[in-house]
Order: structure tokens, then C-alpha cells, then sequence
């Protein structure tokens, strides 16, 4: 699969979850390309794709590390990188050339029967497609819950905030209703 495949899916993955931890979910998706193409520049001996860096213990082991973590801060960004990264060996064990469990094993895995060719408009069609079946279904822009000063509960949109309501409901006072109130990021 490509980048932007699987940025959709790990994006439609950790956003009804933990939105903030997203960025950090989006660099685990792409990992295992990324550390790939490191590797094979930086050594002379070159791996192959889809071999050393798609084997499903690694996203494992990042996974059960982040959630042993004391730190709260750093078990969350390892957590959330390791979501990232399974993410990425499940898209890629749709495609026809599947992934590898291990070094032990000889044959890869093919999640669905493994039909997906790379860049196909199969391949965009499911990504996009679980990401606008996630967004639509979770509303992910309204997900966090704010408590007002005066202990009112309102929707809290972490991509966007709703200024005008923040106002009304004497959250922020009139300059910064006037400073922020065209404001998008």
C-alpha cells in the first residue's frame, strides 16, 4: 500500500480513540517503509521490502512496551506509535504480496485473500473509505468533553474551537472572542 493509504487507515484508527496522539500514530504507519529505505541507504547490505521491518512481533512489542511504560506522556506516545505501526502490517497483508509474521516464517499473510494490488483504486477505496465511515460514524470533531466555568458541559472540538460559544458561555471574554473568532488553527 502507499503513504497515503496508510496514513488513512492508522487516521481512521486512533481518531475515535485518542485524536491528539494522531501525528504520532500517522509516523508509526510509516515506519516500516521509512526505516526500510534508512536501512537499505545506509547499509550495503540491502533488505527486502516488506521483510524485516513487516514483522508482526515489532508493532507487538511497541504496543505491550507503551502500556507497561510508567511514564503516562511517553506510554501514550509509544502506545500510539505502535497502533500506527500494526496498522501498517494490516493494510499491507491485504495486498497480493502480504507480510511476514517473523524471520521463522516462509510464508507471508493475506488478510480478506490478500487481492489488493498497490496503488489500485482497490486499495484507495477501501482506505478512504473505512477513514469517511470512521468520521462520519464517530464525529470525531466533537469528541472531547470541556466543563465551562460555570460547570456547563459542551462539546469540545480539538481541531476547531467554537468561539462564539465559547463567548456566550463567558469561557474567554469579548477581546478574545474578537481576536480568535476567525481563527481555524
Amino acid at each position: 500500500m502507499t503513504w497515503k493509504s496508510h496514513i488513512a487507515i492508522a487516521t481512521a484508527c486512533v481518531v475515535p480513540f485518542n485524536a491528539l496522539m494522531l501525528p504520532v500514530a500517522v509516523a508509526g504507519s510509516v515506519a516500516p517503509d521509512l526505516a526500510e529505505y534508512v536501512i537499505n541507504f545506509f547499509t550495503k547490505k540491502k533488505i527486502k521490502h516488506r521483510g524485516v521491518t513487516h514483522y508482526l512481533f515489532i508493532p507487538i512489542l511497541i504496543i505491550a512496551f507503551g502500556a507497561v511504560v510508567p511514564f503516562e506522556i511517553v506510554s501514550d506516545v509509544v502506545f500510539w506509535f505502535g497502533v500506527g505501526y500494526f496498522t501498517h502490517w494490516l493494510a499491507d497483508s491485504l495486498t497480493i504480496s502480504g507480510v511476514p509474521i517473523s524471520h521463522l516464517s516462509k510464508n507471508n499473510i493475506h488478510l480478506l485473500g490478500g487481492k489488493i494490488r498497490t496503488k489500485s483504486p482497490d486499495e484507495y477505496i477501501i482506505a478512504f473509505g473505512f477513514l469517511a465511515v470512521v468520521l462520519i460514524v464517530f464525529n470525531p470533531l466533537k469528541q472531547n468533553i470541556f466543563y465551562g466555568g460555570d460547570g456547563d458541559v459542551m462539546k469540545y472540538n480539538v481541531y476547531y474551537n467554537d468561539y462564539s460559544e465559547m463567548y456566550n458561555k463567558k469561557i474567554i471574554d469579548e477581546k478574545s472572542y474578537k481576536e480568535t473568532r476567525f481563527r481555524f488553527f
